[in-house]
């Protein structure tokens, strides 16, 4: 199955990590701060995976302004592939994300989420499967420059006009029997 950017198309990874980081810049860096390129360790390793080490696109890292306004999901990562990008082999990688922990300025921090971008939001069993293993989708259109979503839910949405809105996450939060 391929994923399709929300409005926008990137030709190449790069392409898509310059976006991303620009609107992080022009409308989130009074809430999060950026870090690029963080190398982890993987501390859950399935059965026979073999650990060559990890490293994750970006990590946003809520300054306190974002847990005063109601961010609640602390440290979150954010996978970055072209536009079209197979979703299996993206969904697994960060699924593993969420079993690692990351070094960001010489602290050692698990994540609350992974997104993926650009993802638009998913729907069906594939929406399940991501929300329940805390793996969301990270998008833009022509009239939101972001929209983190997990599952049903709407994570963080940043309006052209500069308003943020952060949702509470349900999802993710049961262990065992159902």
């Amino acid at each position: 199955m391929a994923v399709e950017a929300a409005a926008v198309g990137y030709a190449t990874e790069e392409e898509a990590a310059e976006a991303f980081d620009r609107t992080v810049v022009e409308h989130l860096l009074g809430m999060f701060s950026l870090y690029r390129e963080v190398p982890g360790t993987l501390i859950q390793p399935r059965a026979g995976q073999v650990d060559k080490g990890v490293r994750i696109d970006r990590v946003l890292m809520p300054r306190r302004s974002a847990a005063v306004a109601g961010w609640t999901l602390g440290a979150v990562g954010v996978e970055v592939k072209r536009s079209g990008a197979e979703l299996g082999l993206w969904l697994a990688q960060s699924m593993d994300y969420m079993r690692s922990t990351w070094t960001v300025q010489g602290i050692s921090v698990q994540l609350g989420a992974v997104f993926l971008w650009p993802c638009e939001k998913q729907h069906g069993p594939i929406a399940s499967v991501m929300s329940h293993n805390r793996v969301g989708s990270a998008s833009t259109s022509e009239w939101v420059p972001m929209y983190l979503q997990m599952g049903e839910e709407t994570v963080l949405r940043v309006d052209r006009n500069g308003s943020l809105t952060f949702g509470t996450i349900r999802s993710g939060m049961k262990v065992g029997s159902r």
